[in-house]
């Protein structure tokens, strides 16, 4: 048959039930009053929490009971206290509640409004020491309910909490990029002279503005921490303020991602400005740190538009009248230099602006410079009337400035060749390679300029040889000890006058792999009535011989020392009863302190020239050489001991002066020639013929920038 059941009671009201069936085919009722039972429904009861909740995160526990031994629970957490259990359902959305089997889960309670927009605070204060301490306690409300297999569902149970909490300290931020590693402060200002280059994307060479972030929560290292960033345009390079636009964000909070590069975003947005990047840190306990971290910097591009910066390396001090410093020797008149450099720029077809022709066709002449720019104000917050209710006050603050190179990179990338030239013999107030405390050395803008396709020739025997000496404005008068060698490996040695990452740079840029620096001399005599003395002593004089230089395999003429010049730059030393003339004087000179090198990569352009390889003249052929012309230089070629008579040969020097290098990837060009240009014979534009060539074969024409602009 059919049959119909239900049950008889009031579900609101009552407990017990009945079930009566119904035949309905016969119509039929049966009241099975025998079969009554009773309904319950599942329950579930919070235990009671502790006064005051430190932890980040709390175990909160309960337990349930049902007829069911399964039970589902769902619980949520409000700052809003005055929400009722009954209540509850309907002002909680069910999207915020979370579902568990377990009988406790782990809630780190928000010290802001959660879950609705009411917060209730109270305060109390505690004594460490003689220090009073104001602590905040935020009340939030836990509610729950559970459902068993039948789905019935028990009332909602709550109990409050409250939570005091440490809020996160700022962010600490690095980056390799900007040279930031951290700072105790919640901002850093990377001063104008950090500008940094920007490329449109990572290249081999060329890394993007990198950031790091870390944090820290008083509360112990197990808070989970989340962070956000924002990097903004701004208008000042020095205050933390005037942001413009905001160029890119994150997603909202994450503890995932604590690092972040960005090269296309500020390509984009503006490539010659000044950026802000901060960073943003809140605890489990949703509290934000009292300050953020903001980073500020600037960024420049390459416009590689004009054509050669000559950086004249020359040091004007090392060329005082002799009554004034007669122990500064063989260096060039710096004018007299620059006004030959110039020259020679000129015969290449390179003008000062205003007369060049175009953009390419102009040079600009720079001296390299040391100094300190200002960079911050470290600031000092202090309590000044020990109230703690007060805040603190600025008690003091001090600038910060930062080692500075000139000109600096942002200026070397609007050229397309630098021309570095260095006759004298010291690189004290020269172009600073080895990066003396607290500076890093010049190579390293260098090695950004090549990298990005710049071009770099280096003329003159001073950039590096100048740190070898003791005295280091001088080739150091009777001090003969034998010639040195470096091998350019990169590692640093104490005492060691070039630095690993100079020796780094010379050998990864310009394919040098060593480089011997020449005896430490100049011969001197006095001046006594028999001439034939004043010729010098050549007793110590191994590899003494340098006259000039050959060229290699390349179209260039030989190159000779112009005595004249040499001379001019050897003054004569006054005493009260005679004079002492050095023997690089008069009769002619071989200039001494001419280094040469070894390479392992490029082409080598100039080798030694001996004086074995002049001619000798017809009327003294142990002693005159002729130089060029008129012009005889007086040399013998074998030195005597006069007390005992034993005699020698002067060794013939052999090596290589100069040498050019083109990087296989067509990125860049250097070229390194040791010799003194300036004290080369240039009466028949020998010199000023090889400096045109050479102009022309790093070719300017070629843009730099067609390298990392391709993706």
């Amino acid at each position: 048959g059919k049959y119909e059941w239900y049950i008889t009671g009031n579900i609101e009201t009552s407990d017990n039930y009945r079930i009566c069936v119904s035949d309905v085919k016969n119509n039929l009722q049966n009241d099975l009053s025998d079969k009554s039972f009773r309904i319950t429904y599942p329950a579930v009861e919070i235990y009671d929490p502790p006064s005051e909740i430190t932890d980040s995160e709390f175990r909160v526990q309960w337990y349930g009971n049902s007829d069911e031994s399964e039970l589902s629970y769902r619980y949520c957490v409000s700052t809003d206290t005055t929400i009722t259990d009954t209540g509850v359902l309907s002002a909680l959305d069910s999207t915020l509640w979370n579902t568990t089997n377990l009988n406790y889960s782990l809630i780190s309670f928000p010290m802001v409004p959660f879950n609705s927009e009411t917060v209730f605070v109270d305060s109390t204060s505690y004594i460490i020491g003689d220090i009073t301490v104001q602590k905040r306690i935020v009340f939030s409300k836990f509610f729950i309910y559970c459902t068993d297999g039948f789905g019935a569902v028990s009332e909602v149970k709550s109990k409050v909490f409250g939570r005091s909490n440490n809020k996160p300290c700022f962010p600490r931020i690095f980056s390799s990029k900007l040279g930031v590693n951290g700072f105790s402060s919640s901002w850093q200002t990377v001063g104008p002279d950090s500008a940094v280059l920007v490329l449109s994307h990572q290249t081999e060479n060329w890394m993007p503005i990198d950031f790091k972030w870390t944090g820290q929560d008083p509360d112990g290292s197990s808070v989970k921490l989340e962070y956000r960033w924002e990097l903004w345009e701004r208008e000042r390079i020095n205050l933390n303020d005037n942001m413009i636009t905001l160029v890119t964000s994150s997603e909202g909070w994450s503890s995932e991602y604590t690092s972040r590069s960005f090269s296309q975003e500020i390509w984009d947005h503006n490539q010659n400005g000044q950026y802000a990047f901060k960073v943003f840190v809140r605890d489990d306990a949703m509290e934000e740190s009292v300050e953020h971290s903001t980073v500020n910097f600037q960024v420049f591009v390459p416009s590689f538009d004009k054509g050669i910066m000559l950086l004249d390396d020359n040091d004007p001090a090392l060329y005082p009248p002799p009554e004034t410093n007669y122990m500064i020797m063989g260096n060039p008149d710096p004018v007299q230099a620059l006004n030959e450099y110039e020259q020679f720029l000129n015969y290449s077809g390179y003008y000062p602006e205003g007369i060049a022709s175009d953009s390419l066709s102009l040079y600009r002449v720079r001296k390299f410079e040391k100094g300190v720019e200002f960079v911050y104000w470290d600031y000092y917050w202090g309590d000044h009337d020990g109230d703690p209710e007060t805040p603190d006050i600025l008690l003091d603050s001090t600038a910060v400035y930062r080692a500075v190179y000139n000109p600096k990179l942002e200026e070397l990338v609007k050229y397309r060749l630098i021309i570095i030239v260095s006759d004298d013999r010291s690189s004290t107030n020269g172009i600073d390679f080895t990066g003396e405390p607290p500076y890093i050395g010049y190579n390293n803008v260098l090695s950004q300029y090549l990298d990005i396709g710049g071009k770099i020739f280096i003329l003159g025997p001073s950039v590096l040889m100048g740190k070898m000496y003791s005295s280091p404005d001088q080739l150091p008068v009777h001090q003969y000890k034998d010639p040195f060698t470096y091998v350019f490996d990169g590692t640093e040695d104490s005492g060691q006058g070039v630095s690993g990452s100079s020796e780094e740079f010379f050998r990864d840029y310009f394919g040098i792999s060593a480089m011997t620096f020449p005896e430490q001399k100049t011969a001197y005599i006095e001046n006594v009535p028999n001439p034939a003395l004043q010729y010098a002593d050549y007793k110590y004089a191994d590899s003494y011989d340098f006259i000039g230089a050959d060229p290699v395999d390349v179209g260039f003429v030989g190159l000779k020392i112009d005595s004249v010049r040499v001379n001019d730059a050897f003054f004569d030393r006054l005493r009260t009863v005679m004079t002492y003339r050095y023997a690089l004087k008069d009769n002619g000179t071989v200039f001494t302190g001419v280094p040469t090198m070894e390479t392992f990569k490029g082409e080598t352009v100039y080798g030694y020239k001996s004086i074995y390889d002049l001619p000798v003249t017809d009327y003294n052929d142990s002693l005159a050489y002729e130089l060029s012309g008129a012009d005889t230089l007086f040399h013998k070629l074998y030195w005597e001991d006069v007390e005992t008579g034993e005699t020698g040969p002067v060794l013939h020097r052999t090596g290589t002066l100069a040498s050019r290098y083109a990087e296989e990837s067509g990125m860049y060009k250097t070229a390194f020639f040791g010799i003194p240009s300036f004290f080369m014979d240039n009466s028949a534009d020998q010199v000023s013929d090889m400096f045109k060539a050479m102009v022309d074969w790093f070719d300017l024409s070629v843009d730099p920038s067609v390298n990392w602009k391709k993706k």
